[in-house]
Order: C-alpha cells, then sequence, then structure tokens
C-alpha cells in the first residue's frame, strides 16, 4: 500500500499523466486541424461547383435571350416577307387602275376600252385572291349564316323563304378558315306589316 501512495506522491508520476493529457490534446488538436482543413477543401470544392452552376446558368439565359431576340426577328422579316409577296402581286392591278383613269371615256369606243380594262383589272385581282387563298363568299338565295353573313336589314319577301338571304350587299371573304370579313346581306323575313 505505501507503494501506491509514493506513486501517487511522486511528481514523476504526475508529469507522466501531464504529458499524457498533453499529448492526448495534441492529438485532438491535429485532429480537429485535418477535420477543419478537410472542411476547409470540401467547402472549396462545392464553392466552386456553385460557381460552375452560377456560371452555366447565366449562359442558358443569354442563350435564351439570344433565341427570344432571333426569334421575334425571325417572325418580324417573316411577316415583312409575306406583305412584300402580297403587295408585289397588289401593284400591277394598281397600275392597270392608272391606265384606266386615263382612258378617254367621252366616246363610245373609249367607255368600251374602260369597261374591258375595268374587267381584266377585276379578273387580275380575283386571281391574286386566288393565288392567296382567300375565298369569296357570296351567299345569294342562302340560308343565312351568322358565322359568315352579317344582316343589314330584314325585309319581306313572297319569292324567297324566311331566313333566307334576298339579296347580298357586300361579298364576304376567308382566308381557308378564317373569317377576313362577313358578307353583308339582305336577310327575308315572316313578319307582314
Amino acid at each position: 500500500m505505501n507503494d501506491k501512495t509514493n506513486n501517487l506522491d511522486d511528481p514523476s508520476h504526475e508529469l507522466t499523466e501531464d504529458e499524457s493529457l498533453s499529448s492526448s490534446e495534441e492529438s485532438l488538436s491535429e485532429n480537429n486541424e485535418k477535420d477543419l482543413l478537410s472542411k476547409d477543401n470540401e467547402l472549396l470544392q462545392l464553392k466552386q461547383q456553385a460557381d460552375d452552376h452560377w456560371d452555366k446558368v447565366l449562359r442558358l439565359q443569354a442563350e435564351l435571350e439570344n433565341l427570344r431576340k432571333r426569334t421575334l426577328k425571325d417572325i418580324e422579316s417573316a411577316s415583312r416577307g409575306s406583305i412584300e409577296r402580297v403587295f408585289q402581286e397588289i401593284l400591277p392591278i394598281m397600275d392597270s387602275f392608272e391606265l384606266g383613269m386615263k382612258v378617254d371615256t367621252s366616246n363610245k369606243e373609249g367607255i368600251e376600252t374602260f369597261i374591258e380594262g375595268q374587267t381584266a383589272t377585276y379578273k387580275q385581282f380575283q386571281s391574286v385572291l386566288d393565288k392567296f387563298l382567300i375565298e369569296t363568299i357570296n351567299p345569294e338565295n342562302m340560308k343565312f349564316d351568322a358565322e359568315l353573313h352579317e344582316v343589314m336589314t330584314m325585309q319581306e319577301s313572297d319569292e324567297v323563304d324566311s331566313g333566307y338571304i334576298i339579296e347580298v350587299i357586300q361579298k364576304g371573304y376567308r382566308l381557308k378558315n378564317r373569317l377576313l370579313r362577313p358578307a353583308r346581306v339582305i336577310v327575308s323575313s315572316d313578319e307582314k306589316k
């Protein structure tokens, strides 16, 4: 027992315990430092990945903006091209009208020439409508259809059934299935005054 007490009282024994604690603390400190360095490296790698992803996001946004601008420019160009094609077809018709206005209609021969010119110009214009797939709606003697016709007035008629078109005031037009202008019509009614 005495030996144990002596060992406990021995300053060299205490020194060894201090050294042992110090060694443990150093070991913990080194481990903590390694962990911190490891976490710092991991953090740097994650930051680099985040920066790379952010760069990709910015590039994609720029690409989308460029695509949007290019698409708008293409649409505008196509629209302008369509309008140009239509007017290239209409300008010769304008030329025909101008020639017709110069015809001397003070004599019978001039009137006949004017009428022939107007007929040719009308046919020329009709061919342009056909070329652009514009269909004429001329619903005379047809049943009234609110989707294609606009009633200008109703009129009694003994010759035409009620709800049918008596007269077309102005023809309508449609492009494929899209109505450009309804035909303006007079429709027969039942009502007796």
